[in-house]
């Protein structure tokens, strides 16, 4: 239902959906007024190797999936939040789900972000 909820919580799921768009809307849309959004989740803060893009394992290691944090963002202001913070941001160990990677290590990064519906 519609204006139902008081706090949504999700942690590194959101990057795994092909249309987070969508997702950011439909949290607003179940939100009361005055609910919150509280996200944990991987972006990326510049472009991965081909080897990360197409694989299964970092798809389902939740890195695949990970867009530019300022898309990311972006969806969450678009569906209509507001007070949109990050709470922190910390880098991710992509080395160590990938031999090889070391040039990569900068690549994804850790964010939880905080925002309100009103």
């Amino acid at each position: 239902d519609s204006d139902s909820i008081d706090v949504i919580i999700s942690n590194c799921v959101i990057n795994l959906s092909p249309d987070k768009e969508a997702v950011f809307k439909e949290a607003f849309r179940v939100l009361k007024t005055g609910g919150r959004l509280t996200v944990s989740d991987l972006v990326i803060a510049k472009e991965l190797p081909r080897k990360i893009k197409d694989s299964v394992e970092a798809y389902v290691g939740c890195l695949a999936g990970a867009i530019r944090k300022a898309e990311y963002l972006g969806f969450i202001e678009k569906a209509g939040f507001k007070d949109i913070r990050i709470v922190s941001e910390a880098g991710y160990p992509v080395d160590a789900m990938f031999d090889g990677l070391e040039d990569a290590q900068d690549a994804i990064v850790s964010i939880k972000v905080s925002a309100v519906k009103r």
